[in-house]
């Protein structure tokens, strides 16, 4: 059975601060991203500290299913037993990947600052929360089911 395609597209984002090496910044987001297509915006931080700020936009079923299924089961059944508090309202849904983690070729969740963030807007029709729980739960499933 084919699934349906949960997301129009995921945007994967991380900042590298003055301290860091914003070479291995951009490893770590290539190897979450399965991409090279890094767009680097230069920003500062609050107190003046130079920020760079590296995003990836992964798009198609075929990337953003790779991205999902190298997640990993644990991560996947983790994702799903907090699913309401990774959409909002407006059908987007949020994720926090380590970033140490990520640049030794790891996919690990986090609730920690020091992350690569993802956004993923979500398709659902009627766009609400409730469609777009079941979008995401549908396809998480499904991604279980092949593994």
């Amino acid at each position: 059975m084919m699934i349906q395609m949960a997301f129009h597209s995921v945007n994967l984002r991380a900042f590298v601060h003055a301290t860091e090496d914003d070479r291995k910044v951009e490893k770590a987001l290539s190897f979450v991203s399965g991409s090279d297509g890094i767009r680097r915006t230069k920003s500062s931080g609050y107190h003046g500290n130079p920020i760079t700020i590296l995003q990836v936009m992964v798009k198609g079923k075929s990337g953003i299913d790779s991205f999902f299924s190298r997640l990993g089961k644990h991560n996947i059944e983790t994702i799903m037993g907090t699913l309401d508090e990774r959409i909002s309202d407006d059908c987007t849904f949020f994720l926090r990947l380590d970033k140490q983690e990520a640049f030794l070729e790891n996919m690990v969740l986090s609730e920690k600052d020091d992350v690569i963030a993802l956004r993923g807007k979500i398709k659902a029709y009627p766009c609400n929360r409730q469609t777009a729980f079941k979008a995401i739960n549908d396809y998480l499933s499904h991604l279980l089911e092949r593994a």
